[in-house]
């Protein structure tokens, strides 16, 4: 390699994500050239350039990367179907197997009917909002799953409203399975059988929250009328709603990977922001000053890494003064016991407490090696500005990927505040 690309990829492995996951290795014109995985990315990443191969095909790889990106997963299991999905869709010249893109395109979507039934559809080229994958198996394994929680049909009737009332159909296996709500019969209204539609939609959005939610509330109804078996049949249906969840966290993935190189790319920002800090202060006139930080995990809050910070170094009102106290103590701490920095800083606030972060950062060396950014608010305290380290200025509405970013400051704040107020609660019980 030359000196510059030997400069650039030395410093990213330095930050190589210590996760399970997949490394994208590309080429001077920004192809990916090799996907690759491994149950922890550091050690797999570094072999390549830790000691000579004797395998030409391997030298002429590392000949041509001049640079990397990573995505991480929660598991093994997922770094391997997420490298299946990566080889499918970027068919890199290196990587010998899984470029067969027969099995690329499988979705589950609605049919256009009065009752929409489920169907898998091979290269969908419409725009019905659908799940979609790269491996048969795995669909129909979700096609089967949502049918045996949501019992949607999946006959073949014409189910006009004529029909249903001259009582033209029969009850079928699925009926008695618990796997439809029969329609057919009528034993379900329109209404009735659309929410469920609306249940599965939430799904396709990969927005479990609220379905797991809703199934917790009818269960507790019925569990208090002591009607146990629908109360059964509800836990029945939340085990499978999170068995679901578990197998389209690949899918999630997919989807947030997208959003996070969009945001790279319109906010000229150096690494994907996988992992994500956010910091926001919070005080009552200068008392009680306090500040806190989020960390956010491919789209996800890690809880684990939430940090609560009484401010020392002052009394009064200085946020500057309190981003710099929290920003040295945090990342110097990071730094001495040598744990994963965030890819990407955000910064509750303006062009100011940016340029804190910034003075922060080069004083502690790590100038280059983490992306910053801040996010100021409007009148009405919605997340209005992005404000990048180049003196830029981008608004939150102008791409539908920035939300995450509004997601991540709305979280800061709520923890900020709620440790100010706990704080404040026990200044006045004392």
């Amino acid at each position: 390699m030359d000196s510059d690309r030997t400069t650039l990829i030395t410093e990213k492995i330095k930050q190589v994500p210590k996760f399970s996951g997949c490394y994208l290795f590309k080429d001077s014109k920004d192809q990916v050239i090799y996907v690759g995985m491994s149950k922890y990315l550091p050690k797999r990443v570094n072999s390549y350039f830790q000691k000579k191969h004797e395998d030409l095909k391997t030298r002429q790889l590392i000949e041509r990367i001049c640079d990397v990106d990573f995505m991480i997963t929660s598991s093994e299991q997922e770094a391997l179907l997420m490298e299946e999905e990566l080889i499918k869709l970027y068919r890199p010249m290196f990587n010998i197997k899984g470029k067969d893109d027969r099995s690329r395109k499988w979705s589950i979507c609605f049919s256009d009917e009065p009752f929409p039934k489920l169907e898998v559809v091979r290269n969908k080229e419409d725009d019905r909002p659908s799940l979609d994958f790269t491996n048969g198996l795995i669909c129909y394994e979700i096609y089967d799953l949502i049918h045996d929680a949501f019992e949607l049909r999946s006959c073949s009737y014409e189910l006009t409203e004529e029909n249903i009332e001259n009582k033209k159909f029969k009850a079928c296996l699925e009926y008695q399975m618990q796997r439809c709500l029969a329609p057919c019969l009528g034993l379900a209204t329109k209404f009735q059988y659309l929410n469920r539609i609306e249940q599965v939609k939430r799904i396709f959005e990969l927005n479990f929250e609220k379905v797991i939610s809703d199934i917790k509330r009818v269960m507790k109804y019925h569990s208090n009328k002591m009607e146990f078996e629908l109360a059964q049949r509800q836990l029945h249906k939340l085990n499978t709603v999170l068995e679901l969840e578990k197998k389209l966290e690949v899918v999630r993935l997919r989807k947030y990977n997208k959003k996070a190189f969009e945001i790279k790319k319109e906010l000229n920002l150096d690494r994907l922001p996988l992992i994500i800090e956010a910091f926001d202060n919070s005080h009552n006139q200068g008392d009680s000053n306090v500040a806190a930080s989020v960390r956010f995990v491919n789209d996800r809050p890690n809880k684990n890494d939430y940090r609560k910070y009484i401010i020392r170094s002052f009394e009064g009102v200085n946020d500057y003064a309190s981003f710099e106290e929290v920003l040295t103590r945090r990342f110097s701490r990071m730094l001495k016991e040598k744990t994963q920095l965030p890819h990407l800083v955000l910064i509750d606030g303006g062009k100011g407490q940016l340029n804190v972060a910034i003075k922060v950062f080069d004083n502690l060396g790590l100038h280059g090696k983490i992306d910053l950014i801040s996010v100021s608010k409007d009148g009405n305290h919605n997340s209005s500005q992005i404000h990048t380290v180049d003196g830029k200025s981008h608004n939150i509405m102008s791409n539908p990927n920035f939300c995450l970013l509004s997601k991540v400051q709305d979280e800061v704040h709520r923890f900020a505040i709620k440790f100010h107020r706990d704080k404040q609660s026990k200044k006045m019980m004392s």
